[in-house]
C-alpha cells in the first residue's frame, strides 16, 4: 500500500486581494506525479510558493501534513520539499559528487573530504541503479543528465516531495519522455512529484494525475487519461474560446513565392561550427526557427534582431544590404523584436495602457517616429481598449501585458516581427492570445519569425519550421 506523503486539508490562504487559496484539499502518495493546471493567478503558483516555504506574509488556515505529521510552521515545508528548477545548475564548475554532497556537508574541510564525498555520491547512484561518472563537471552534463542528478540530490536529502518548475529549455521532446520514465522509476521508492509548467507537453508527459485550479479553488482532480488531447484541455480551461487551426503547413509551404516577396534576408549566419546559413523570409509568412542549444538559440535571436553585430553577417532588407546594423535602425525600418513577451521588460510600468500603446518597446524606436507611424490609429485602438486605457501597466497581469505588447506592435504595422520564446510565460489563455496575434500579424502582411526550442504551440500557426543545428 502506498504511503501518504503530503495532505492538504481545507487550506485557506490570503496573500493579496487577488492571490489567494480557498478551501483547497488534495493528497499526494509516494510514487505519484501530480500536475498543477490553471491559468495565471488561478492559485497553482501560489500553492507551489507556499509549499516551498517561500511565503512569510499573508493569513492562512487549514492543515498541511507531511508523512502523516501536521506541519505547524509552514516555513519548515522548504526543508522537506525539494525545488527543482534550471537555476539549480548555475555552479557549473562543481562535480556531480560536490553538487550532491558539498552543500549539505558544509564547506569547512571540503577539500580533505573529497574522497568521502565521492564515496557518498557513488553509493547514492548505485542504490538508485544509475550509471554516472560522479567526477564529471556540471557544465559537461547534458540538460537531461543535469535533471537526473537533481532528482538524485532530492532523494539523498530525504525530501518527500519534488516540485518541478521547469520549461526544460534546450531539452528535446524525446529526452523529456525519457526523463519522465526515469523519474517515475526513482520516486517509487519514497518520493512524490508536483509538476508546475506552462508546457502542455511537459505536463502530459510527466504527470499521472492533474489538479486543476481556478481563482484560488481546486475545481477538478483527474487522471491524465481523462484529458485526451491538448484541444480538450484548452476547451476545459477556456470554454470554446479556442483558436481554429491554421491551414495545413504542408499546403502552405507548397505555395510559390516570387523574389520580390522576400522582405528580409540574413547572409553568412554562423551559429554552429562549420554550419553557415542564409535565411530568406517572405512577406506575411510565419517562420519558426528551432534549436535545442539554449545559448545558440539566444545568439540566433540577437543576430536576427540586430542586437549584436557579428563579423561577415549581412542584412538585406527590401533589396538593400546592410552591415553592422543595430536593432534601433532595424526598428526604424520596421523590423522589430520582442525578447521577453509578457515580462515587465517590454512595458513602461508607470504609464497607463493607453500611453504604452503609443510607445515602442524600450530603446527600440523614438517616440516621435512611432507617433508618425501610428498616425490616427491611436484613437481607434484606445476606443477598443476603453476598459483598460487608463490603468497603469504595473497593475496588469501577465496575459494583459502580453496583449498590450503585441497590440502596440500591431499598431506600428511592422514589416518583420521577431519573437523569442513567445510562449515561455504563457498559461493556456496566454497561448491563445499569442496565437491569435501571430495570425493577425501574418494576415496583415507582417513576416513573423519565432525563435524557439520546441515545436509545441507553433505547429498550427507556422508556415515553415526550420531546425537550426
Amino acid at each position: 500500500m502506498k504511503k501518504e506523503l503530503l495532505r492538504i486539508n481545507r487550506l485557506n490562504y490570503n496573500y493579496t486581494r487577488t492571490r489567494k487559496l480557498e478551501n483547497v484539499s488534495f493528497c499526494i502518495l509516494e510514487g505519484e506525479c501530480i500536475g498543477f493546471l490553471g491559468l495565471s493567478y488561478s492559485g497553482k503558483d501560489l500553492m507551489t510558493s507556499l509549499l516551498r516555504g517561500e511565503l512569510t506574509e499573508g493569513d492562512g488556515s487549514g492543515a498541511i501534513y507531511l508523512g502523516g505529521q501536521k506541519v505547524n510552521d509552514w516555513e519548515v515545508l522548504g526543508k522537506e520539499i525539494y525545488y527543482m528548477c534550471p537555476d539549480n545548475y548555475v555552479i557549473e564548475d562543481w562535480t556531480v559528487a560536490e553538487y550532491l554532497c558539498l552543500v549539505d556537508s558544509g564547506w569547512a574541510g571540503s577539500f580533505w573530504r573529497k574522497g568521502v564525498l565521492n564515496e557518498e555520491a557513488g553509493e547514492c547512484f548505485a542504490e538508485l541503479e544509475l550509471d554516472f561518472d560522479i567526477s564529471s563537471r556540471i557544465r559537461a552534463l547534458s540538460e537531461l543528465e543535469k535533471r537526473i542528478v537533481d532528482v538524485v540530490k532530492a532523494y539523498r536529502k530525504g525530501a518527500r516531495i519534488i516540485i518541478i518548475e521547469d520549461e526544460f529549455d534546450g531539452v528535446s521532446q524525446t529526452d523529456i519522455i525519457k526523463f519522465g520514465k526515469i523519474i517515475r522509476r526513482l520516486i517509487q521508492r519514497k518520493l512524490g512529484v508536483i509538476v508546475n509548467s506552462n508546457s502542455n507537453f511537459i505536463m502530459s508527459e510527466l504527470s499521472d494525475k492533474f489538479i486543476i485550479f481556478d481563482r484560488g479553488h481546486v475545481v477538478k482532480k483527474c487522471a491524465r487519461e481523462y484529458i485526451k488531447n491538448e484541444a480538450q484541455l484548452e476547451r476545459f480551461l477556456l470554454g470554446e474560446n479556442v483558436l481554429p487551426p491554421r491551414e495545413k503547413i504542408e499546403e502552405r509551404t507548397q505555395m510559390s513565392w516570387k523574389e520580390e516577396d522576400i522582405v528580409y534576408r540574413i547572409r553568412n549566419l554562423k551559429i554552429f561550427q562549420d554550419d553557415v546559413k542564409s535565411l530568406n523570409f517572405v512577406r506575411g509568412e510565419v517562420v519558426t526557427l528551432l534549436t535545442l542549444n539554449r545559448r545558440k538559440k539566444e545568439l540566433l535571436f540577437l543576430i536576427l534582431s540586430g542586437r549584436i553585430n557579428v563579423e561577415n553577417v549581412h542584412y538585406i532588407l527590401n533589396g538593400e544590404r546592410y552591415d553592422n546594423i543595430d536593432c534601433s535602425e532595424l526598428a526604424r525600418k520596421k523590423v522589430v523584436s520582442v525578447r521577453a513577451l509578457g515580462s515587465r521588460e517590454e512595458v513602461f510600468e508607470h504609464m497607463t495602457v493607453g500611453e504604452n500603446l503609443m510607445l515602442p518597446s524600450l530603446e527600440k524606436i523614438s517616440f516621435w517616429d512611432y507617433i508618425c507611424s501610428s498616425r490616427n490609429i491611436r484613437k481607434m485602438i484606445l476606443e477598443e481598449n476603453h476598459n483598460l486605457k487608463d490603468v497603469k501597466a504595473e497593475e496588469l497581469g501577465i496575459n494583459e501585458r502580453i496583449q498590450m505588447t503585441l497590440e502596440r506592435w500591431y499598431i506600428f504595422n511592422p514589416l518583420v516581427l521577431i519573437l523569442f520564446e513567445p510562449f515561455a510565460l504563457c498559461d493556456v489563455n496566454g497561448v491563445d492570445i499569442v496565437k491569435k496575434y501571430v495570425k493577425k500579424f501574418s494576415n496583415n502582411g507582417t513576416t513573423v519569425i519565432i525563435v524557439s526550442t520546441r515545436e509545441e504551440y507553433v505547429e498550427d500557426i507556422s508556415d515553415q519550421i526550420m531546425h537550426i543545428g
